[in-house]
């Protein structure tokens, strides 16, 4: 069943690329966005779900640091008391959908990859990339600076911490990227640019609040 989702995928991206003059790396940019917009909404409203959590979890942080001063060193009492207060102001776990996203995207990411892998042979070349079955250094800065971008622009990352927590996910990016087949990396640009598009939705959402 693995085999044929593959190929259906492989087949996917060769009738996206003969339509659009054979150029297959437009065509893996072209999936990955499709794929990404198609998740868009449902991403972005749990990213705001995650940011009114976020300001409800500050706002109640006297309240919390209250009940530990009361509690002392009797943690599990503290994390009931704690876990009641959240769930009285609507903070419930909300992993749930987090993790239907995932269990969503996980394996139609992997099929995707395992797709241009298969079909990167007769690639040939795209934009400045000579050939798209080998890794391409510029391809990783491109793919770095939209990680970059998408985490600059996310409201629900606390100014004093972005500097910090930005540069870990920024260098991962560069690295795989750089050690990917441009094919591949060439989907993480696509998936990249829309995260930047949903920051930038989210930016926008909550600044009417």
């Amino acid at each position: 069943m693995w085999s044929t989702f593959v190929e259906v995928l492989s087949h996917t991206l060769s009738w996206m690329a003969h339509g659009l003059g054979g150029s297959y790396g437009l065509a893996v940019i072209a999936l990955a966005m499709i794929v990404r917009l198609a998740l868009l909404p449902w991403t972005l409203r749990l990213a705001e779900r995650g940011w009114q959590r976020q300001q409800t979890m500050l706002a109640l942080k006297p309240q919390l640091d209250a009940l530990r001063e009361r509690h002392g060193k009797d943690a599990l009492a503290y994390a009931r008391a704690a876990q009641a207060l959240q769930k009285e102001h609507g903070i419930a776990g909300g992993l749930g959908s987090g993790l239907l996203v995932s269990a969503v995207q996980a394996p139609l990411g992997a099929g995707i990859y395992a797709a241009i892998r298969h079909s990167l042979a007769g690639a040939g070349s795209f934009l400045w990339i000579p050939r798209l079955a080998r890794p391409d250094f510029l391809l990783a800065l491109a793919v770095a600076a939209l990680s970059y971008a998408a985490i600059t622009l996310n409201p629900a990352m606390p100014a004093q911490m972005k500097t910090l927590l930005q540069m870990l996910p920024v260098l991962v990016s560069f690295l795989m990227v750089w050690h990917l087949a441009a094919g591949l990396g060439l989907y993480w640009a696509g998936s990249s640019s829309v995260n930047v598009l949903q920051a930038a939705l989210l930016r926008r959402r909550v600044a009417r609040h």
